[in-house]
């Protein structure tokens, strides 16, 4: 009896985690083509095939469906495990080379910005007319900036930043060009390929944060 109880209660569970993840998918996909103002929980439900009811239990009204869209873009998967904690982001981490680190950290970035430019989109739209979106995104600014100076130490613990840069400074540097809405800018709307991007921007962090190389020196 005990096992059986068991079994249903997992279940359950996984039944309950896949609706989620259908519910997610579906405000994703609703919210980075049509923005936040024009898509309904209604139309979310019947995309996820669910009811209006189950919206609500499974993750809430339309503010809390834009955090989960954003939350899982930036991963790309609903698993309890935050960006630095993943293997590719170690993986990061741990290369000692500066100038292959920022090619690396592009390359993440650009990932992360095809995945969720068009969430943060939504999210930049509906902030100056919904208060909570507004609270979101000033979230979303706060832990890019976070994440930037973290960055910025990471580059420091590899080799001197530019002699003309501070620390505050270099984190600017580093929030400004991560942002999404340069993918959207470039990719989304101007027709930059993916590869061209990461490029670009592994090629820009190095510039802006590195010293130039004495081309004198031997």
């Amino acid at each position: 009896m005990s096992v059986k109880r068991v079994y249903q209660s997992s279940l359950r569970q996984r039944q309950a985690r896949s609706t989620r993840r259908a519910i997610i998918g579906a405000a994703s996909r609703l919210f980075a083509e049509h923005g936040y103002g024009a898509t309904s929980v209604d139309q979310i439900a019947q995309a996820a095939d669910v009811s209006r009811a189950t919206v609500f239990a499974s993750l809430g009204g339309k503010p809390a469906l834009l955090k989960a869209a954003y939350d899982v873009a930036i991963v790309g998967d609903d698993e309890p495990v935050p960006l630095p904690a993943r293997p590719r982001s170690r993986l990061i981490q741990a290369e000692p080379d500066v100038h292959r680190f920022l090619v690396l950290y592009a390359g993440l970035v650009a990932d992360i910005d095809r995945r969720v430019a068009g969430i943060y989109e939504a999210v930049r739209g509906a902030a100056s007319a919904d208060p909570a979106v507004a609270t979101l995104w000033e979230t979303i600014q706060r832990e890019r900036r976070i994440g930037a100076g973290n960055v910025v130490d990471q580059v420091r613990s590899k080799a001197p930043l530019r002699d003309d840069l501070d620390l505050a400074a270099a984190a600017d540097l580093v929030w400004v060009l991560i942002d999404p809405w340069l993918y959207h800018q470039l990719v989304t709307q101007r027709g930059w390929a993916h590869a061209r991007f990461e490029t670009w921007l592994g090629e820009t962090l190095q510039a802006q944060l590195l010293p130039v190389p004495d081309r004198d020196a031997r």
